[in-house]
């Protein structure tokens, strides 16, 4: 009796299972079903009206150049001297060096970085002053054998700006030119015009007086964009040479200023 129960109970559920498919099979296959999975988020979607439009933008990462200036002007600041929408000088280090160096790398632009800066009638001597070049949107990464000297010839051909020891680097450098910014000593050569006659025997007593610190005020090339100011600024040693009974050689070893 209980197996003929439960053959019937099997066969009750399985007409029943075929009953629902039917059911569902019948009301897809309706015109108001297919109007309803039409206008729902179900698959396939819906045409789009009008095409959709996809702009890729592709550029080589920057590209760091890195060497030493030297400037031999004393009518030349490092990078475009602008006042009020004034130009104050028809060119810069900066804008001598850029533009060869854009055309060589094909590149779009460029930011100059270096280690401080010089007054604009101030020249840079020596082993030259650090600085780094970030090149953007450039088409070359490096550039055939020679071909950094012959930019370094190029520069050398303004008559005021030289570059040396020009190199592909790595943007670490660039850090590594800000932490000197403030951190190292400068040397200065100046020429000065005295109000009397001196001796060689005060000039060294005056030299035997560093170290010293001074009250430096903001100087007026830089009060458009920096406060106006007393700044402690340190001198750490001083020669003097006579040069005539009214003129002196001054070399002095400072405090690099702040430049940001």
């Amino acid at each position: 009796g209980g197996e003929a129960g439960g053959g019937r109970g099997g066969e009750a559920g399985g007409a029943e299972a075929a009953d629902s498919i039917r059911s569902v099979l019948k009301a897809l296959s309706s015109e108001r079903a297919d109007q309803l999975l039409r206008a729902s988020a179900l698959c396939p979607p819906q045409p789009p009206s009008r095409p959709n439009v996809l702009s890729v933008s592709v550029e080589h990462a920057a590209v760091f150049l890195g060497g030493r200036y030297l400037k031999l002007s004393r009518q030349l600041p490092q990078t475009a001297w602008i006042i009020d929408g004034v130009r104050k000088c028809p060119s810069s280090v900066e804008e001598i060096i850029a533009a060869p160096v854009l055309k060589a790398f094909d590149a779009a632009s460029l930011k100059f970085h270096s280690a401080g800066r010089e007054d604009v009638d101030v020249r840079m001597l020596g082993l030259g002053r650090p600085f780094m070049l970030e090149l953007r949107g450039a088409h070359r990464s490096a550039l055939p054998a020679g071909g950094l000297e012959a930019l370094q010839t190029q520069i050398a051909q303004s008559g005021v700006v030289h570059v040396r020891e020009l190199r592909v680097t790595e943007a670490l450098v660039q850090s590594l030119i800000k932490e000197g910014e403030d951190g190292h000593c400068k040397d200065y050569r100046a020429v000065v015009r005295l109000g009397r006659d001196v001796s060689q025997v005060e000039l060294d007593a005056l030299g035997r007086q560093c170290p010293v610190e001074l009250a430096q005020l903001t100087p007026l090339r830089v009060l458009h964009r920096r406060s106006h100011a007393s700044r402690p600024r340190s001198v750490y040693a001083l020669r003097a040479t006579r040069l005539a009974p009214r003129f002196a050689s001054l070399d002095l070893t400072t405090q690099a200023p702040h430049t940001h």
